[in-house]
């Protein structure tokens, strides 16, 4: 049986961690609530073609930011000396409740596995509260960020404090927002699994030879000291070294009134589902395992078409013949090296998501992956497709290429014809972008525009000096193409000898 002695090692991962853009306008059925981040307001409007109404007047509505300092400062209990507030324990109408949590053994295991006793290491339950012990005696605080979305039904707002890991929902009584249930997720950032399916087994089984090996490897797993019967792994943060690692979340809102919050640096998907005061968590994902999966299997998982064969049909016709005229790579594993070296200038959030009509898309922009999630009527999170798109990058980057080698060879032309009519600045600025798309062709300008610019000492100068620095890129790509090559047989060499 499976046991997973590493996922990756979310509580260093969440030490830096980038914001993620999530809207504080949202709606539902026609109306609009703005949650203000500075004055903690939960605002309600109506808009229309004519006219927008501010609704809610008619009694004092919550406000977030003092719902949380009343949390953090209200102590209700009190274990071993370790006073407890009640935004840790969250509303008893919470289920299941902070301490059933810590009861048995349904949701953190009370016992120690074989190989946590073989380490010395205390049960999960245990190493979890010591985790949220640590956690809340730092006296977490707001810092600013918070998540908001609207139910489908318009009856319910859910805020999500990622620094308090925090769920806080309103129910929207005539418009006008009431606290009605708030929960602590840190418990749940220790659990494997609940509710979700494929499990980790059934995942894996669609793998065979090489790749079962590579993802047994990049996993972590050890059938042999496995203890039989186990279906999940562990959890995906090793809790020997509290305190609960920080949070980013997003949050969506699903069908029948659920909530799907991400914990994107700690990799869980949590799926709550709220009914007047009682709110419920209904299933949890470790998403640990979907992202490593995907680049294992071809680039994706119930998603066609898979990478591997994307590619292959993309190489073929007229883009094959381009890449066999500008020696372009094509093997898939130089293909995957190209995209580690390409450094693109746009800036993106770490993480973006979407909801619609139940179906999540989780899109892990710096792991180049995504996940489909069905929260089925907001019951369950079912695995629906998984894709690691870099195979799909390097394919945007190839047809790129292909087209910025085609433009810069037109362009040098064009900038030879422009010298030779003495239309000397255009021809400058020409056979500038001409080597900027490709600096390799920094012998053919200066041969076909050799002398052209004698006539002006300034843009000889310049024109001289833009040579010198494309061929100063071009040794620089030849370097990285050869980078690649010597990476791609290192690797090459690494699966011979592992398969010996």
């Amino acid at each position: 049986m499976l046991r997973f002695a590493l996922v990756p090692a979310l509580a260093l991962c969440a030490a830096a961690v980038a914001a993620l853009e999530t809207p504080l306008t949202i709606a539902s059925g026609g109306k609009v609530g703005i949650i203000d981040p500075v004055y903690g307001s939960i605002t309600i409007y109506e808009p229309s073609a004519t006219k927008t109404d501010r609704l809610g007047l008619g009694k004092p509505s919550a406000n977030f930011l003092a719902d949380i300092d009343v949390g953090l400062k209200t102590y209700i209990d009190e274990r071993d000396g370790v006073p407890f507030q009640a935004l840790r324990l969250g509303t008893t109408t919470s289920k299941p409740t902070y301490r059933e949590m810590f009861l048995d053994g349904k949701w953190l295991a009370k016992d120690p596995t074989p190989r946590e006793k073989a380490a010395g290491k205390a049960a999960l339950q245990t190493r979890a509260s010591r985790a949220e012990d640590a956690f809340w005696k730092a006296n977490p605080s707001y810092d600013g960020v918070v998540r908001a979305a609207y139910s489908n039904s318009g009856r319910y707002v859910a805020l999500v404090i990622p620094s308090l890991h925090t769920l806080l929902v309103y129910m929207m009584d005539n418009e006008t927002a009431t606290l009605v249930a708030m929960r602590n997720w840190g418990p749940e950032l220790f659990m494997a699994g609940y509710n979700s399916t494929p499990s980790p087994r059934d995942f894996l089984k669609e793998l065979k030879g090489d790749k079962l090996k590579e993802a047994e490897a990049a996993l972590g797993i050890d059938d042999e000291k496995a203890d039989k019967g186990a279906d999940a792994p562990p959890p995906a943060i090793d809790a020997e070294e509290p305190p609960t690692p920080k949070s980013d979340a997003w949050v969506a809102a699903g069908t029948n009134d659920s909530f799907l919050i991400v914990d994107v640096p700690n990799q869980h998907a949590m799926l709550y589902q709220i009914s007047g005061k009682n709110l419920t968590l209904n299933a949890v994902r470790n998403l640990a395992v979907d992202m490593v999966v995907p680049g294992l299997i071809g680039g994706s998982w119930h998603c066609e078409p898979s990478s591997e064969k994307m590619l292959e049909a993309a190489l073929r016709g007229e883009r094959k013949a381009k890449i066999q005229e500008y020696d372009l790579p094509s093997d898939k594993d130089e293909l995957v090296l190209l995209v580690q070296q390409s450094a693109g200038k746009g800036k993106a959030s770490p993480f973006e998501g979407l909801m619609n009509n139940g179906i999540a898309t989780l899109n892990f922009v710096e792991k180049r992956a995504f996940l489909t999630l069905d929260t089925q009527n907001g019951q369950k999170l079912a695995l629906a497709s998984a894709r690691d798109y870099t195979l799909d990058i390097a394919l945007a980057l190839l047809d790129k290429q292909i087209i910025d080698r085609g433009n810069a060879r037109r362009l040098v032309g064009d900038a030879a014809t422009l010298a030779k009519q003495n239309k000397l600045k255009s021809a400058f600025l020409t056979a500038k972008l001409a080597l900027g798309l490709d600096p390799r062709l920094h012998k053919d300008a200066e041969q076909k525009m050799k002398g052209e610019f004698r006539s002006n000492a300034e843009l000889q100068a310049q024109f001289q000096a833009l040579i010198d620095e494309a061929a100063k890129q071009a040794e620089e790509l030849a370097k990285q193409a050869e980078e690649r090559k010597k990476a791609l047989e290192e690797q090459r060499k690494a699966k011979k000898d592992a398969g010996k």
